[in-house]
C-alpha cells in the first residue's frame, strides 16, 4: 500500500508539471469565473463618475438593467437626442431602397431651389456622414435654448439657419452638426408630403414596437417627468428639444430603445443589403447615421464589430452599442453631461469594461 500511494503521488506530481508546461506553451485562457461579471463592471463604471442607467441584453433577453445615482427608475422616459439621426438615416435609406432617392446624387437634384447654392452640390451621402459643408448650428449654441427659440418648424430651420454660409466645400471636411439631418428631414417631408413625425411614427416607431416613443414639439418642448441631468456641476439649462427635429427630437424609454435595436438587428426597418450599406464604415469609422468599428477589448485577435450611436443634449448623454452578429446590446443613459462616453472603439472610456463583460458573458 505505501508503494501504491508513493506511485500515485509521483504520477500526480508529474501531471501538475505537465499541465503547467502545457499552460505556458499554449496560453490557457482564464476560467470563466475570472472574467469580470456585468455587475462588477457596472460597479467600476460608477467609480468613473457615471450616474444614470445601464442596460445590457442579448437579443430579447435582458441580462442587466440597473439605475445608479439620482435616477431611481429605469423605466423613466428620456431624450434619445442624436440617436434620432440614426432613425432619420433609416428613413432616407428606405427611400433609397424604394428608388426615390440615391445616396450619391446631390441635394439639388431633389431640392433644386434650396436657398444655399453651395449646399445643393452636397450629396445625400455627404449629408448623412457630415461631409456636406453645411452651416454648423452647433457654432450657435443659443439657437437651441428655450429662451431663444421655442419653434419646431424644420422647413423653416432647414431653409433658414441651416442655409447660412457653410464652412467648407462639400466632401472636403468632416464637421459634425445637426443641420445635415434637419435638411434631410425637411427633404423627407417634401418628397412624401407628410410631416416628419408622421413618417417616424409610421415607419420606425410602429414597426419596431416602440410603444412609448414620441417626438418633442413646440407644444411639448420638455416634460418634468422625463430624465434630466447636470452640466458643469449644475442642473442643465432649459433647452428647446423640439428645435433639434430630425437630428435629435425623439424620446422614449429603455424598452423603446431596446425594441429599436432589435428591429435594426432583425431587419424589420430595412433589408439586410441596405442595412449593410448603412453600417459600412469609411476610413475613420463613420457610416450612415452610425459609427462602425472593431472592438478588441474582449478578444484582440477576433474583434467584435460594434455599431455605435451616441446622443448628447445638455445634461444627458446616451451611448447605444450593438453587435449585429451576436445581438449583444449595451445602452448607457448618463445624467452627468460632463462625462465623456466616447473612446469605446479604442477599448477606453467608461463603457469599455462593461462591453467586454457583456461580450464574455456566457
Amino acid at each position: 500500500m505505501p508503494s501504491i500511494r508513493k506511485a500515485t503521488r509521483s504520477i500526480l506530481a508529474s501531471l501538475v508539471v505537465l499541465a503547467a508546461q502545457f499552460a505556458t506553451t499554449h496560453s490557457i485562457a482564464a476560467p470563466a469565473g475570472n472574467i469580470p461579471s456585468l455587475e462588477v463592471a457596472v460597479k467600476n463604471l460608477k467609480n468613473s463618475g457615471f450616474q444614470g442607467i445601464v442596460f445590457a441584453a442579448r437579443g430579447d433577453k435582458i441580462l442587466l438593467e440597473k439605475s445608479l445615482g439620482a435616477v431611481k427608475d429605469s423605466k423613466q422616459t428620456f431624450r434619445f437626442a442624436s440617436i434620432t439621426k440614426q432613425m432619420t438615416a433609416l428613413l432616407v435609406m428606405q427611400e433609397v431602397e424604394a428608388g426615390k432617392l440615391q445616396l450619391d446624387q446631390p441635394l439639388g437634384t431633389y431640392w433644386p431651389d434650396y436657398p444655399n447654392p453651395q449646399a445643393r452640390a452636397a450629396t445625400l451621402r455627404q449629408l448623412l456622414t457630415h461631409y456636406s459643408g453645411l452651416y454648423n448650428d452647433m457654432s450657435n449654441p443659443a439657437f437651441h435654448m428655450l429662451n431663444a427659440n421655442s419653434g419646431d418648424d424644420i422647413q423653416k430651420f432647414a431653409t433658414g439657419i441651416c442655409a447660412s454660409p457653410g464652412n467648407a466645400a462639400p466632401g472636403t471636411k468632416f464637421d459634425y452638426n445637426n443641420c445635415d439631418y434637419i435638411v434631410l428631414g425637411a427633404l423627407l417631408e417634401k418628397i412624401n408630403q407628410q410631416s416628419f413625425i408622421t413618417l417616424l411614427q409610421q415607419r420606425i416607431f410602429t414597426p419596431a414596437g416602440m410603444n412609448s416613443a414620441s417626438y418633442y414639439t413646440a407644444a411639448l418642448p420638455d416634460a418634468k417627468q422625463h430624465i434630466h441631468g447636470n452640466l458643469g456641476g449644475k442642473p442643465e439649462p432649459e433647452v428647446n428639444f423640439a428645435s433639434y427635429g430630425p437630428a435629435g427630437s425623439s424620446f422614449g424609454t429603455l424598452k423603446d430603445l431596446h425594441a429599436f435595436d432589435l428591429a435594426f438587428i432583425n431587419n424589420k426597418l430595412l433589408s439586410q443589403n441596405s442595412r449593410d450599406v448603412m453600417v459600412k464604415p469609411n476610413a475613420v469609422g463613420g457610416a450612415i447615421g452610425v459609427w462602425s468599428y472593431p472592438f478588441k477589448g474582449a478578444d484582440e485577435r477576433n474583434p467584435t464589430i460594434i455599431v455605435e450611436r451616441q446622443g448628447w443634449i445638455a445634461g444627458v448623454r446616451i451611448l447605444n452599442l450593438v453587435d449585429l452578429q451576436t445581438q449583444n446590446i449595451l445602452i448607457l443613459v448618463s445624467t452627468n453631461g460632463d462625462l465623456d462616453l466616447s473612446q469605446t472603439w479604442a477599448n477606453q472610456g467608461p463603457a469599455a469594461e462593461v462591453l467586454k463583460a457583456l461580450i464574455l458573458t456566457k
